[in-house]
């Protein structure tokens, strides 16, 4: 049997630059892992984002490179997370593409579109908050997940709920507040549909105390990482809603931890890492499982000058489609993404 793998780093502007309270990018710089077994290729993407996942891409290149592929069919504990979420991407994906079945069929989905829910980055005002959900909006979001951090929050979120009231509202604080800040309390004011990592990662208690003694749904991110961190979660009953990274798991955890929540009574929701479509595509498929409350996807080109597969979704009724089973046909030899490719690698396994 023939096999191959393909590497591809992109480096892609965004439309606008995205900022958070630990990062802001203007750029989005991703490997495409592409595995090639008799003439069928499936696609993963590696992601890291800066100031969330540990790794840089020149890491996650450095491991995909070291052996020449031979991390495929050995152990892949010792590579970064997001190069091992990539490979274990491609592998299902070959799968689906050889069984001649979606990705979401394979994954055990039901086929089932997701809300479009943008994500929108820190605003100097309310006023320019405002503008860009209009811009999402007016783009086909139905919901909308807004970054704040201590200063850039309460005033921000009133003047969306008031130009669009209809609209579903979350926030992510990413870590940002502490235990006792009074602006937790006014943001719980809101009537958002969650607030997501309000308080640092680590601190289990904190979250579990405000779901206690508040009204908006807890969402927890950054913890959750691996199936023991989800367990403490559960544990320490810190969050009404979990919010998993496939780009960051893998295909295989991230079922086992949408079962692990389900059982446990506890919501999940399904993120993205800012990817091309190769890497959305991946999040729709797992998206559509039963049990998955919420996302925060977009098409990516709503986000990225460019992209392998940008005519991948269009956005019906609010809503985007998991991919059929002829999967995604990436093409990155082609402008504008082609003027985006920083280098390529392709190595026998």
């Amino acid at each position: 049997m023939s096999r191959l793998l393909h590497l591809v780093e992109l480096g892609i502007p965004l439309h606008h630059r995205f900022s958070n309270s630990q990062a802001a990018i203007s750029e989005r710089r991703v490997v495409l892992v592409g595995i090639t077994e008799d003439g069928i290729t499936g696609w993963g993407e590696a992601a890291p984002y800066p100031g969330y996942t540990p790794e840089t891409v020149e890491e996650v290149w450095e491991a995909l490179t070291a052996t020449g592929g031979g991390v495929f069919d050995g152990d892949r504990s010792g590579i970064p997370a997001t190069a091992s979420a990539a490979l274990g991407q491609a592998r299902t994906d070959l799968a689906a593409r050889r069984d001649g079945i979606p990705l979401w069929s394979y994954l055990g989905g039901s086929g089932r579109p997701s809300m479009v829910c943008a994500a929108i980055g820190l605003q100097e005002s309310p006023d320019l908050l405002a503008a860009r959900v209009e811009q999402m909006v007016e783009a086909g979001a139905r919901q909308v997940k807004i970054k704040i951090e201590p200063g850039r929050d309460v005033d921000h979120l009133r003047a969306v709920r008031e130009r669009f009231p209809s609209l579903t509202v979350a926030a992510d604080a990413n870590g940002s507040y502490r235990p006792g800040d009074p602006s937790l309390a006014e943001l719980d004011d809101l009537s958002m549909a969650y607030l997501e990592q309000p308080l640092p990662a680590g601190d289990l208690e904190g979250h579990a105390g405000l779901r206690r003694h508040g009204v908006t749904p807890i969402c927890l991110d950054e913890p959750a990482t691996t199936a023991e961190a989800v367990e403490r979660i559960i544990e320490e009953q810190a969050a009404d809603l979990v919010s998993l990274k496939p780009g960051i798991l893998g295909p295989a955890p991230t079922l086992r931890l949408i079962e692990m929540l389900s059982s446990a009574g506890v919501g999940v929701k399904i993120g993205g890492l800012v990817e091309t479509s190769v890497g959305r595509a991946h999040a729709l498929a797992l998206a559509s499982r039963p049990s998955v409350s919420y996302t925060d996807l977009v098409p990516p080109r709503w986000l990225l000058a460019a992209d392998p597969s940008p005519d991948a979704w269009e956005v019906v009724d609010g809503r985007m489609f998991p991919l059929d089973e002829r999967g995604l046909e990436v093409r990155t030899g082609e402008a504008p993404v082609s003027g985006c490719v920083s280098r390529t690698a392709d190595f026998a396994l």
